[in-house]
């Protein structure tokens, strides 16, 4: 570890040339106040995205050894065209619905280029390498406690992160080093800021998985089951609607975020193709289409069956009559998941031409999930005859 200093007005200068308009910085000592809400995270059930040690979650020195500072850096993502885009859902049944952080660039891509430039800014500024280890979700530790702790804003009660400028539409980032810098640190309560005694994130969820200020079932939560592995249950499918991927009601519902800031950053600009994505398209997209339109989003990267699932069950909740042919192709799918939503999406639809293919498929079918569910389509088809 070296011992060379820089000052946190420095560091701003530096960071504002290269596009990064909000940073702060911390000690990486841990974060102990964790533990108690880690604990009780973990008894609710994770979502699996996260590490399962809390130690490393944490403790900022189990990630880097020599780390001395964390710097914590904030995107803004929400441009006026992207609020435009939001409240412009097409009419019809054929369009789905992504949420507005995947309008543009994947911000992994974005936030970590231009960590990658600070760092090689402050290596510059100080004459000699410097160590860092970079994170935009890819490390264990608390990002939104980071941001906190670094005095860039503050945790409501839906547990997202409110930067003071722009509101909860922003990415984070973070870079530990193993220099110091000149700042005091900077600590505010862990929930709850600026809410006082307003509660409208936690009436506005749609699956009630903010279950108290601060307190998420996260497996609840409809952006986390847009990402998830395999089976959407059942209980969570007509509360997606025609969402592919994502979900923004606690942040639209949100009071501190109607006057805020919007982003300038044109690389997080919206197209409509997607933000409201042909539901009848993405199923016959192949990984090759897939990857040409979708690979610079940050909807890639569970790939193109997770797509198509969540498709599936919002044509479903569209109830669109003329998807029938194509949601039954997927009734002989080889993925589980895929052929049990497209029976649950005929189901939901109803009509003569989905009971007959759920009736097709029910003879052929072996999987008792997949029976299960072709059953129960044809029950709810039969009484829409």
């Amino acid at each position: 570890m070296t011992s060379s200093t820089v000052t946190l007005e420095r560091l701003e200068q530096l960071a504002e040339k290269i596009g990064l308009q909000e940073i702060g910085v911390t000690d990486a000592s841990p974060f102990p106040e964790l533990i108690p809400w880690l604990e009780a995270y973990e008894q609710r059930g994770r979502t699996g995205f996260e590490a399962s040690d809390i130690e490393q979650r944490i403790n900022p020195k189990l990630w880097m050894p020599g780390a001395n500072s964390i710097i914590v850096a904030t995107l803004p993502y929400l441009t006026e065209e992207g609020i435009s885009t939001a409240r412009s859902h097409p009419r019809g049944r054929q369009h789905g619905q992504a949420s507005c952080y995947t309008y543009g660039v994947d911000y992994h891509t974005v936030l970590s280029r231009l960590l990658h430039e600070l760092h090689k800014a402050m290596e510059a500024e100080v004459g000699h390498s410097i160590d860092a280890k970079l994170s935009v979700d890819t490390s264990p530790l608390v990002d939104r406690r980071m941001a906190e702790r670094a005095g860039l804003g503050w945790i409501g009660k839906n547990s997202m992160f409110y930067s003071d400028r722009y509101g909860s539409f922003v990415f984070l980032g973070a870079m530990l080093v193993d220099i110091a810098i000149d700042v005091p640190r900077a600590v505010k309560p862990l929930i709850g800021y600026k809410c006082g005694t307003c509660n409208l994130c936690l009436t506005a969820c749609p699956t009630g998985a903010i279950i108290a200020p601060g307190v998420i079932d996260a497996t609840r939560c409809l952006s986390y089951i847009t990402q998830m592995k395999g089976v959407i249950p059942s209980e969570f499918r007509t509360k997606l609607g025609r969402r592919v991927w994502g979900c923004d009601v606690c942040q639209w519902a949100c009071p501190e975020n109607r006057n805020v800031d919007r982003s300038r950053l044109s690389v997080f600009g919206p197209t409509s193709e997607l933000a409201y994505p042909d539901l009848l398209e993405i199923l016959h997209l192949s990984n090759r289409q897939f990857t040409r339109l979708y690979g610079h989003t940050s909807m890639a990267w569970r790939g193109l069956r997770t797509l198509q699932r969540n498709a599936l069950i919002a044509l479903g909740n569209a109830g669109n009559q003329g998807a029938v042919p194509d949601i039954a192709t997927f009734l002989q799918h080889n993925r589980v998941e895929l052929r049990i939503s497209a029976a649950w999406a005929l189901g939901q639809i109803g009509g003569q031409a989905a009971y007959e293919a759920l009736k097709t498929a029910l003879d052929k079918e072996e999987d008792e999930a997949v029976i299960e569910e072709l059953r129960n389509g044809v029950s709810a088809c039969y009484g829409r005859r």
